[in-house]
């Protein structure tokens, strides 16, 4: 972790909208921050596009505006967020020096009048970057109204110039040392594929492997550029922290749109920030996918409350309308889940309607002309409601899980790479069939990092992990010596870093914690109903995706193949290792099965679920300091009324309202019952 990254504790909840000023005429400006105090909004994100206004020339610099926008929000005692405005740089830099913009993969670079145009890896426009963040810092900063500092603004894609590509070559040479390494580390005999030189390297695309797409560049290859585009980002980012932190010690974040698929490796960026910042635009039927990015965010920094940096404040339309919130009291549901989950902050994008430009549909608190649009009494009742209770939520964070579930965004790169099979879509996989039965069955549970500390959890869930760095696995086999219980695989540890195999054992060394070794591999694609895989216990279930065989070496058999390639080969096996228990699994199954493992790990060192029935309803344990739980946060998130069970019954702070252990909880409701 950076040393420039600084912890981050807030004094209140954070609540607001984003706002562009520079919009609109200076005399308007009041009776819109006069709107913002109205709904006790004390957190206002501004001048996240505003280069142009800062900079109109080449070193001509213009901030007096700025400071009036400061001026306002701080009599009317709000906050300010100060973007830096790099997602959106001036025609004049663009046009001076067109290196700075993009390049698509096909070649074709980006022009001006987008988002998110330039290249990330340019270091001209690196240099330019970090000049208007720094320069803001030292005119912005001194000003009372300035609480922290969003970095870009929904940073993601690759570049695929010819400046990059030159990075990208220096970038393997500092990795491997000489081509010959590089090519025998990688196997490039295999189709030919050596080269001579590092700049014979191709810099291309992935593709997901199958019939019916190209032939695909070697998955090395891939990797590397995935891993060296990110790198990029983290260098990107960092250059702005450093120049904004020069000046003052302010929280920095930015806001990301994506989770644990797709290019971005944003568990690595944010290990260069201070807290984490995201954007969430599921709509109500969907909620329950947001769950699994507030259980990972808030297990990446696990003493510091994410951010919420966007969300509709009644529907979003970036394009086509979505109705997200469906109604007020989904709105006002979707505010409360971020918060209990381990939130400190909600804003929404954005203030004003846009009366000109992009996005002009999208929902807004107040129209182009001024007036409110529909929500306000939501967004009052939430404003009050924070105020209120703020303190109490900051002094009473949700409860360190016992269960957590592993995973990396490298896994995602590597089964697009080669998916083994068509349903095999990793953040698919490992929200729908790992994450949320433990959500809806209340297993209290994080999404964790290959990096985590072990020592917070008593049960550990390792699936769809091809790569395991070794110091993962090291730590690993000293936390199940210790006691600790892991549910491991399928297909984990089967890959080295660069995305190759292993040749003297098929798990690079797990077997150890394995208690067996690979007896056969194969899949049951197109077979499924006609493979089985039967329990010690007469339980069954078919596999799916791709199978592992074992032969245990001081592991139990729990369950066989019948049927299939694999027939007759150990699918599960049970191993007792120093304190701890790892149970390893062949291969993907169904739900009943996964929970049927999940709970007898969990009954062996004495866990339960927080609460039983409602399934879509959320309940959350709530600490004092010593980490007593002293409150079970309840959130309906479903159209239907719900019942439930907890612990105990108590008092909702929300309502003053009194309720027993076995209640009905109303659709679309929120309570957070002190016990």
């Amino acid at each position: 972790m950076s040393q420039a990254v600084r912890p981050f504790k807030p004094d209140e909840i954070l609540y607001g909208a984003s706002w562009y000023p520079e919009m609109w005429p200076e005399s308007e400006w009041a009776s819109d921050v006069a709107k913002m105090a109205e709904l006790r909004f004390n957190l206002i994100r501004v001048f996240e596009f505003a280069w142009h206004r800062f900079e109109p020339q080449p070193g001509v610099y213009d901030f007096e505006w700025a400071r009036r926008v400061l001026d306002l929000l701080h009599q009317h005692g709000l906050k300010a967020m100060i973007g830096t405005p790099t997602a959106a740089p001036p025609a004049w830099l663009t046009t001076a020096y067109p290196e700075v913009l993009g390049t698509k993969a096909d070649g074709q670079r980006q022009g001006h009048g987008m988002r998110k145009h330039y290249n990330h890896h340019s270091q001209r426009y690196r240099q330019y970057a970090v000049g208007i963040a720094g320069k803001m810092a030292e005119e912005l900063g001194s000003h009372p109204a300035v609480h922290s500092w969003q970095i870009d603004n929904e940073m993601s894609g690759f570049d695929y110039g010819d400046e990059t590509r030159s990075a990208f070559h220096r970038y393997l040479e500092q990795r491997f040392g000489s081509i010959e390494s590089m090519n025998q580390a990688w196997g490039l005999e295999f189709w030919s594929q050596a080269y001579q030189s590092f700049d014979q390297v191709p810099l291309c695309v992935a593709e997901i492997g199958s019939r019916d797409v190209p032939e695909r560049h070697h998955p090395s290859l891939l990797l590397a550029i995935a891993d060296f585009q990110n790198q990029g980002w983290v260098e990107f980012i960092s250059g702005q922290r450093d120049a904004i932190r020069a000046h003052g010690p302010w929280m920095i974040t930015t806001n990301k749109t994506g989770w644990i698929g797709g290019g971005m490796d944003w568990h690595r960026i944010y290990q260069q920030l201070d807290c984490v910042g995201f954007s969430v635009y599921a709509d109500l039927s969907y909620y329950h996918y947001n769950v699994s990015r507030y259980d990972t965010m808030r297990a990446q920094k696990p003493d510091t409350p994410y951010l919420l940096m966007e969300t509709a404040p009644n529907w979003s339309g970036g394009g086509p309308i979505w109705n997200i919130h469906h109604e007020p009291r989904g709105l006002e549901v979707m505010a409360w889940m971020n918060l209990l989950l381990g939130g400190c902050c909600t804003l929404f994008w954005q203030w004003r309607s846009h009366w000109a430009g992009q996005e002009m549909q999208h929902g807004t608190h107040v129209s182009q002309t001024g007036k409110w649009m529909p929500g306000k009494e939501s967004w009052q009742r939430l404003g009050e409601a924070f105020v209120k209770h703020g303190p109490w939520l900051l002094q009473h964070p949700p409860r360190q899980a016992d269960i957590g579930i592993m995973a990396c965004v490298a896994s995602s790169w590597v089964f697009s790479i080669d998916p083994i099979h068509p349903d095999n879509h990793y953040e698919t996989r490992i929200r729908d069939d790992y994450h949320l039965p433990l959500v809806r069955n209340h297993l209290w549970r994080d999404i964790i990092g290959v990096d985590a500390d072990l020592s917070r959890y008593r049960v550990l869930i390792l699936p769809h992990l091809p790569i395991l760095p070794a110091a993962t696995r090291q730590r690993l086999e000293e936390w199940v010596a210790a006691g600790g219980r892991l549910l491991l695989g399928p297909m984990v540890g089967t890959r080295k870093d660069d995305m190759t195999t292993w040749t003297d054992q098929e798990f690079g060394g797990l077997e150890k914690l394995i208690g067996g070794v690979s007896s056969a591999r194969f899949s049951p694609h197109w077979v499924e109903d006609s493979v089985e895989i039967l329990f010690d216990d007469d339980h069954s279930t078919n596999p799916r995706i791709w199978c592992e065989g074992f032969e245990p070496t001081s592991a139990q058999v729990r369950a066989t193949y019948h049927g299939g390639w694999g027939h007759g080969h150990a699918a599960v096996l049970d191993h007792r290792f120093g304190e701890g228990r790892v149970i390893t699994v062949g291969a993907a199954s169904d739900e009943a099965t996964y929970l049927k493992l999940v709970r007898e790990l969990c009954a062996d060192c004495d866990l339960g679920p927080v609460a039983d029935g409602g399934d879509r309803v959320l309940v959350i344990p709530r600490v004092d300091a010593e980490g007593h739980t002293v409150a079970y946060a309840v959130v309906n998130y479903g159209k239907q009324a719900e019942q439930i069970t907890l612990p105990s019954g108590g008092t909702d702070l929300l309502t003053g309202a009194v309720l027993d252990a076995e209640c009905e909880v109303p659709a679309l409701s929120t309570h957070i019952i002190l016990i």
